[in-house]
């Protein structure tokens, strides 16, 4: 349950949200070759105050597969989760993107995992609007890092990206470049991420769309991003978490005259959470801004309470 207050543009809606998540696993028996998975997340507004109506609620179907085990593969049919980004903060490319409740819903086709002596193969067809697109992926372990490659056939030609992660001392860095057909110049993202005492912090640069959380359809202009994000938890049950990005060059053809550093695009978010019921319950309160011009800004606070079953 969570109730959420936004400014935008100097016009304020206050809305109650009811929302969850729903996780469902068959497996018939402890050495069965084959299982099930089901994810439903309802979204459902309880009503409005202010200016404007509350956008209407909705239920989805995030996965829905059933998966086959053989000796060297697995086989997934139906709707499932298909990663192929390797950034925390920032996304260059992506097959699953999020809607406007925040869900991220997977991929529909077949994929398989099969994995060799040398690393795992991934084989996968998937549907993106009305037409399948077909992946080949690799991942290769090394000692201490790990690295990916994909390559797949869109709608308007090939598209290729390489990614890899691996641990510096006692510091993870990661990197990924993607090429997509019809764009100059590539998409990608470098970063790191480690503890500072008992914080945990991650920084990332990036050629990637802003903001990362965008809707379905067609990959939003690239531009130039950096992204820093600063998490705390408290042996006294608090967590807080500030992440912030801001868009360093605006290079879309529509950016116009040269922006001033308060009004290129960027977004802050700041948020505290207290468990009430360790792993059952929890309550969280945020504050975020978020300047995109020439879209009014957006100011926003909401308080939120999760309960686990």
């Amino acid at each position: 349950m969570t109730i959420a207050h936004q400014a935008v543009g100097g016009v304020s809606q206050t809305t109650g949200v009811l929302a969850g998540r729903l996780d469902l696993r068959l497996y018939p028996a402890t050495a069965s070759p084959w299982w099930a998975a089901l994810t439903v997340e309802p979204w459902l507004p309880l009503g409005a105050s202010g200016v404007g109506e509350a956008p209407p609620g909705s239920i989805a179907v995030t996965e829905a597969h059933a998966g086959f085990r053989f000796p060297t593969a697995d086989v997934y049919v139906g709707r499932f989760q298909l990663p192929v980004e390797t950034g925390r903060l920032t996304v260059p490319f992506t097959l699953a993107f999020y809607d406007a409740a925040g869900r991220r819903r997977g991929v529909d086709g077949v994929r398989a995992d099969v994995y060799l002596s040398s690393g795992r193969l991934q084989v996968a067809a998937v549907q993106a609007g009305q037409q399948w697109t077909p992946l080949i992926g690799w991942r290769q372990q090394l000692v201490g890092w790990e690295a990916t490659g994909y390559l797949l056939w869109q709608e308007d030609g090939p598209a290729a990206g390489v990614g890899a992660s691996g641990l510096v001392g006692s510091t993870v860095v990661y990197g990924e470049a993607w090429s997509l057909p019809g764009e100059q110049g590539l998409r990608g993202s470098v970063g790191a991420t480690g503890y500072l005492g008992d914080s945990l912090w991650t920084v990332e640069l990036a050629r990637a769309s802003f903001p990362a959380a965008q809707t379905s359809g067609p990959q939003a202009p690239a531009v130039p991003l950096a992204a820093a994000q600063l998490a705390h938890a408290f042996p006294s049950g608090w967590t807080v978490v500030a992440d912030a990005a801001a868009v360093l060059r605006d290079e879309t053809p529509a950016a116009g005259p040269a922006l001033g550093k308060q009004d290129r695009p960027h977004h802050l978010r700041v948020s505290v959470t207290y468990e009430l019921l360790p792993g059952q319950a929890e309550v969280e309160l945020s504050v975020r801004r978020q300047v995109r011009p020439p879209q009014p800004d957006v100011l926003g606070a909401a308080v939120g309470l999760r309960w686990f079953f």
